[in-house]
C-alpha cells in the first residue's frame, strides 16, 4: 500500500527480527513437502526496497513513550511520529519448567524448520527405536503439525517408527472449529494413531519425558511447543495499557487506549470490550483499516473503525493432498478443500513477491 501511495513528506522505517517474514499458513505444507522452504518466506529487504523504506533487521528491545523512539541493542534508536506495532506473539510457556530436555517452539517461526532438523538430528545421533513426539498445544496449529510432521519425519530420518501425542489443558482439541468439523478432526487424528491427551498440562520437559500437572509422565523424544499465544517481550514491557494476558489494548481504531500515535495489530493487539481469537486472519483484515487509519492520524481526519468478523472460513492441512474446511457449520474433508488452501494462500503470497530493480 505504501508503495503504490506514499504518505508526502513521511519517512517509512520497518523494524523486523529477520529479513524475512514467514507465513503461518504455509508452515504445515513445508512440512508435509507441499512447498519447499523459500515459499512461504517474504523477502522483506525486496519488499522495504520497492516502496523506498528503511530496513532495521534487528530485535527491538524497547520502546521509550516519553522520547518517541524504538531502541535497539546495536541499531540506533529510531524515533518515530506514529507507530505501528505488529510484533504478533510467542506460545504460551507459562509454568511449563525445562530443566534439561529440549524443546521446539514453533516460533520465531523463521528459524522453526532450522531448529526442528537439528534437534531431529540430534536424536538420531543417540539413536532409538522409536522416535516420540509430543506437541504441546490442542488448537488448529497443534493439529495441522501433528498430521503433516510424519511426512518432514520420513524425509529428515527415513522410515523411522514414530508416535505422536497431542497433549492440551482444555476438554477438548481443537478450540474454535464447530462440532462437525472437530468430529471429523478427531476421528482423522484417531486414523493416523496420533494419541491426543486432554484435561492436562504439562509443568515441566526433562529430558526425553514431558511431566503433567496430575504427576502423569508422557514418553517425548522431540516436543513441539504450539500451545496458546503470550505476548513477545518488547510488548509485554511497553509503558501502555494491556489486557489481563499483556497484549496492548486498542480502540476499534486499533490505537492503543492510551496513546493515539501508536497502533497495535494482529496478535500484539486485544480489541478492548470485544472477543477476538489471536488468528492471523484478524491481522490480514486490519491491515487496511491500519492503512486507512495512520494517513487519516497524518492529515488530521476522522478514523476508521475495525469490525472483527463473526466466523471465516478454516482450511486445515491434513498432510495427505486434502484439507479439512470448516465455515459457517459445514465441513468437508476433500482434495478439492486443498486445492482451495493451496490457491487463497498463494495468491495471498503473490501480493508481496516483489523484484528488486
Amino acid at each position: 500500500m505504501w508503495r503504490r501511495e506514499p504518505i508526502p513528506g513521511a519517512r517509512l522505517v520497518c523494524v523486523s527480527s529477520f529479513a524475512a517474514a514467514t507465513y503461518s499458513g504455509m508452515l504445515p505444507g513445508t512440512l508435509s513437502g507441499q512447498y519447499p522452504p523459500g515459499k512461504l518466506e517474504i523477502d522483506l529487504r525486496s519488499l522495504a526496497h520497492a516502496a523506498r523504506a528503511e530496513l532495521v533487521v534487528e530485535p527491538a528491545l524497547s520502546v521509550d513513550m516519553e522520547s518517541r523512539t524504538v531502541r535497539f541493542e546495536k541499531h540506533e534508536p529510531v524515533p518515530f511520529d506514529v507507530l505501528s506495532v505488529g510484533a504478533g506473539s510467542v506460545p504460551n510457556r507459562a509454568g511449563i519448567d525445562v530443566s534439561a530436555g529440549a524443546w521446539v517452539p514453533i516460533k520465531p517461526m523463521q528459524t522453526f524448520l532450522m531448529r526442528l532438523y537439528e534437534r531431529l538430528q540430534e536424536l538420531s545421533r543417540r539413536g532409538r527405536e522409536e522416535l516420540r513426539v509430543l506437541v504441546i498445544g490442542g488448537g488448529v496449529g497443534g493439529m495441522e503439525i501433528s498430521l503433516c510432521l510424519p511426512a518432514y519425519l520420513r524425509r529428515v530420518l527415513g522410515e523411522t517408527s514414530h508416535a505422536i501425542a497431542i497433549v492440551d489443558a482444555g476438554e477438548r482439541i481443537g478450540g474454535g472449529l464447530a462440532p462437525p468439523a472437530l468430529r471429523r478432526a478427531e476421528a482423522l487424528l484417531a486414523v493416523r494413531g496420533v494419541e491426543v491427551i486432554t484435561g492436562n498440562r504439562i509443568t515441566r520437559i526433562e529430558d526425553r519425558e514431558a511431566v503433567c500437572a496430575d504427576g502423569r509422565r508422557i514418553a517425548a523424544d522431540l516436543v513441539v511447543l504450539a500451545a496458546g499465544a503470550a505476548p513477545p517481550p518488547l510488548v509485554e514491557n511497553m509503558t501502555l495499557p494491556k489486557d489481563l494476558r499483556g497484549f496492548l489494548l486498542t480502540r476499534d481504531t486499533l490505537q492503543s487506549t492510551g496513546s493515539t500515535e501508536v497502533f497495535a495489530v494482529g496478535d500484539s493487539g486485544t480489541l478492548a470490550g470485544a472477543a477476538v481469537p489471536k488468528a492471523g486472519v484478524y491481522a490480514v483484515r486490519q491491515g487496511p483499516v491500519l492503512w486507512r487509519n495512520i494517513g487519516a492520524l497524518v492529515r488530521g481526519e476522522s478514523l476508521s473503525s475495525y469490525e472483527p468478523q463473526h466466523d471465516f472460513l478454516r482450511l486445515l492441512n491434513t498432510g495427505d493432498g486434502k484439507a479439512l474446511m470448516d465455515y459457517k457449520g459445514w465441513s468437508a474433508h476433500a482434495r478439492w478443500c486443498w486445492r482451495l488452501k493451496d490457491y487463497l494462500d498463494s495468491r495471498f503470497m503473490a501480493r508481496f513477491r516483489v523484484t528488486r530493480g
